[in-house]
This record gives C-alpha cells, structure tokens and sequence, in this order.
C-alpha cells in the first residue's frame, strides 16, 4: 500500500499580524453561545464568544481588526459578562437579554498577554466610551 502525498502551496499574501497588545476602540460584530463541560467536580459554565471589531484607531492597518473576548453567564468569573454589558450598554446587566441587543454597541478594550499563556493575547478589561 503506497501512502498518498498531497502538495499544497500556502498564500499568506493576505495575512496580517496578530492585534498588538493596546487599548481599542471597538463595536460589538458578533456573538456566540457555548458551553464548558464541568470537570473535577464543577458543573458545567455557560459563555458568550464575542466578536469585537476594532475601529478608530489611528494606524489604518489597526481598523476592522478582529478581537475576540469570552465572558462566562455563571460562576465566578461571570463578572467579566457584568463588566462586558455594562461597558456595552452603559447600564448594569439586572436579567436575561438578547445577545443581539449589544451587536453595533462600542466600547473600550485592554487587550494583552494572558496569566497562564503569555504567547496568546485577551481581552483583560473593557470600559465604556464616553460619548
């Protein structure tokens, strides 16, 4: 039995590079709900995957950049959702809503090197912008 080789020929023509650590101006694109398994004891987490596009900024290359910011609905990193929609909606978040509600929203992010993966950048605080 012979093994088939395939040849492919990248283009990275179009590739940037990755979003520099900074603070962003961006508006809320996207989002996605998902779920953690629970594990060694801990019940499961529901999240919100958020697209964030960067806008504003003053290098030309830093505009319509793609950041993305998870925010759990449970446990005790939930804050980061309080934050995140408070930032969004300039009120606190007091019930359920409609992930629609903040798509066109803009805000403020921090973005920089995570605690346990510094090679890998995150959303570390969002602020509201002052309008």
């Amino acid at each position: 039995m012979t093994e088939q080789t395939t040849l492919i020929v990248p283009d990275f023509t179009e590739t940037r590079d990755p979003v520099a650590p900074g603070a962003y101006k961006v508006r809320v694109v996207a989002s996605e709900v998902g779920t953690w398994a629970g594990k060694d004891g801990k019940p499961a987490t529901t999240y919100v995957k958020w697209t964030l596009e960067t806008f504003s900024e003053v290098e030309a290359k830093n505009n319509g950049r793609r950041i993305y910011h998870t925010t759990p609905t449970n446990g005790s990193f939930a804050f980061r959702l309080k934050d995140f929609f408070k930032a969004a909606m300039h009120e606190e978040c007091t019930g359920a809503f409609d992930t629609t509600q903040l798509y066109g929203k803009e805000l403020e992010v921090t973005y920089g090197p995570q605690s346990n993966k510094p090679e890998y950048n995150e959303v570390k605080s969002t602020k509201a912008i002052s309008h």
